[in-house]
């Protein structure tokens, strides 16, 4: 799904305050040609911008085509940074 749908437009959105565990989901989604599906999910001790950016990084391995020209995000300036340091060159954060 990354390879075929990952270019355009990526989405990243965590789960806050919505499980019994005080453990912040994050889920990376693409738009396909049915609407936006998950095709990355992971579970981080906080919230801190390092900690999402070496979970994209990871990703970023499994994929290193991976580049969208637009990315989606909250206001969340951990996001946001990790976002932007880990895919340079982004049209839109």
């Amino acid at each position: 799904m990354m390879h075929r749908y990952g270019h355009p437009v990526c989405l990243i959105d965590a789960t806050y305050n919505t499980t019994v565990y005080e453990l912040p989901l994050f889920m990376l989604c693409v738009l396909t040609n049915v609407g936006f599906v998950v095709v990355a999910t992971f579970m981080l001790s906080d919230e801190q911008a390092a900690s999402i950016q070496a979970a994209l990084q990871v990703i970023r391995r499994w994929c290193p085509e991976w580049k969208p020209e637009y990315f989606v995000s909250d206001f969340c300036e951990a996001q946001i940074s990790a976002v932007e340091s880990t895919l340079p060159g982004l049209l839109n954060c």
